[in-house]
């Protein structure tokens, strides 16, 4: 009997634990009943009652699996963890609100088991949220596509199965800032998309508010793009041709415009500013990489 990891990210879900638990294990005792299954909540160090409700549903099920960090991972290493710690022929990830909904196990199990697919994921095709929300999370992929080798499909996160040949790769990956989607993505020999309707949360407030999904997209960007250092590339062209354009007609007009000494001053300091701040975010990110300090990132493990 081959086994279903089921790995949930939770911060503060006390609302939502329970429901999720139902529907996931009622789905596998009656249409997923010929796999075997565990549970696995990674939780980002929750200061509600969310230990509590999965504390008590380990003692309850032993195929209920918890992980609690230290402190906050933020999401991507949470899901991270999850995988590395799961025992499953394939893991599947889901949010707690289950706004991406369970009854899509079945399909994507089906792909997987069928057609060999190791990285089967779900497309958003419609999402009941703001038009301005929508548009960024489109804008965020297309500008992601552009500037990297590896074409991501639109609308699709981290709702999806991923076959244990492609777990078995990440094991090894002691990214800080990991990018997870991208790279179950990018490890992915033939990834396939089904497309589906995402609900609304019903209970509890989403933890990705604005600077959380700002700073997301941003990490995403850094990870797996050159988007920054083109944008810089480019800018500086663009300072240069205007500082030559610039010069000339300064010295036709025999320095009658603005202090051009001035200009060019304030110009560079913008410039340098901008490219120290670039630098220092990837100097940094290479000094932790590379110093590979054993971090303790675990509170608590039960039932592992």
């Amino acid at each position: 009997m081959k086994t279903i990891s089921i790995c949930i990210p939770v911060f503060n879900e006390e609302e939502n634990i329970e429901n999720t638990y139902e529907k996931i294990t009622n789905l596998f005792q009656n249409k997923l009943s010929k796999y075997d299954y565990e549970i696995i909540f990674t939780d980002n160090h929750s200061s509600d009652k969310t230990e509590e409700i999965i504390t008590n549903l380990c003692k309850k099920n032993s195929k209920v699996k918890y992980i609690r960090f230290r402190t906050n991972l933020e999401y991507d290493k949470s899901i991270l963890e999850g995988y590395k710690n799961s025992v499953g022929d394939a893991a599947i990830v889901i949010d707690c609100d289950l706004q991406d909904p369970p009854e899509m196990f079945e399909k994507f199990i089906y792909q997987w088991e069928n057609y060999g697919k190791d990285v089967v994921f779900g497309v958003v095709n419609s999402r009941k949220e703001n038009f301005i929300e929508n548009f960024f999370r489109k804008l965020f992929y297309y500008v992601m596509n552009y500037n990297t080798e590896s074409k991501y499909p639109l609308n699709a996160h981290d709702f999806r199965l991923v076959d244990r040949k492609v777990l078995n790769n990440l094991k090894d990956t002691n990214n800080l800032f990991p990018f997870v989607r991208g790279l179950t993505f990018s490890l992915s020999e033939s990834p396939y998309g089904i497309e589906y309707d995402r609900s609304k949360r019903n209970k509890g407030k989403s933890k990705l508010g604005l600077y959380t999904t700002f700073t997301y997209a941003i990490n995403a960007f850094l990870e797996e793009t050159f988007l920054f250092s083109k944008i810089f590339r480019r800018l500086t062209l663009i300072l240069l041709f205007g500082f030559v354009i610039f010069t000339i007609i300064n010295l036709l007009k025999s320095f009658l415009l603005l202090s051009f000494f001035n200009n060019v001053v304030l110009g560079m300091i913008m410039l340098i500013c901008m490219f120290l701040t670039i630098i220092c975010e990837y100097c940094t990110r290479i000094y932790f990489q590379l110093k590979k300090t054993p971090r303790v990132i675990y509170e608590k493990k039960i039932n592992f």
